[in-house]
């Protein structure tokens, strides 16, 4: 299914199950259907109405290429388009890694909000400029290399650039850019009953959430 967001992007999301709305948010480059590839809809839907979704640049939906299409309220306003034609009043959100982030941002503004489940993701500074130099470096070099068709140099396989060339690149690099200005979240900004988890050796997140310890609990 798809709507239209307020700027004009088509969305597409699924809505499946009944009960409680759960609005599950996946990583920076997976598209809605992981959440029914690993079996989460499946399992959910037999509780709770399960609404899923692309975020702008990925999957079925738009990509615009503009970084300013990136802006927290454009994508937020994705969301509240989706729910508004679900019919949506409140709900909860569950997010892993960018999910997570993006599931911290409604947390702190929405009073639709009533509980959040944010995975792999922390309070703080997430997205600070060097990574997003670092990663738009990083992506900006792989399509010269495939252009150039010298991908070996950068020490690209045939997997992983078959992987790659399923995104539109230009679109994830606009909206690496735009992350950088997202606001920063901290414990007392949530609205809502939160928990946060990720996996001990995850030390890029795990770090930074045991810093906040005092604050979380």
């Amino acid at each position: 299914m798809f709507i239209t967001s307020s700027d004009g992007m088509r969305i597409a999301y699924d809505r499946q199950g009944n009960g409680p709305t759960l609005l599950l948010l996946q990583g920076f480059a997976a598209t809605r259907q992981i959440w029914q590839e690993l079996g989460y809809v499946e399992h959910l839907s037999q509780e709770f109405t399960v609404i899923t979704m692309d975020r702008r640049g990925i999957g079925e939906s738009d990509m615009p290429t503009d970084p300013a299409a990136y802006r927290v309220e454009r994508v937020l306003g994705d969301i509240e388009a989706v729910l508004q034609v679900c019919e949506v009043g409140h709900y909860a959100v569950w997010g892993h890694s960018f999910g997570g982030s993006t599931a911290f941002q409604l947390a702190t503004c929405s009073s639709q909000v009533e509980r959040a489940i944010i995975a792999g993701s922390f309070f703080g500074c997430v997205y600070p400029q060097e990574r997003i130099d670092e990663i738009v470096n990083w992506l900006e070099r792989y399509l010269e290399a495939k252009a150039k068709g010298t991908l070996a140099e950068l020490g690209i396989d045939a997997e992983e650039d078959a992987h790659l060339s399923q995104m539109n690149i230009p679109a994830q690099i606009a909206c690496w850019r735009a992350l950088v200005h997202w606001p920063i979240v901290h414990p007392q900004d949530v609205r809502c009953p939160t928990l946060v988890y990720v996996g001990s050796a995850d030390e890029r997140v795990a770090t930074p959430l045991e810093e906040h310890r005092q604050e979380i609990e």
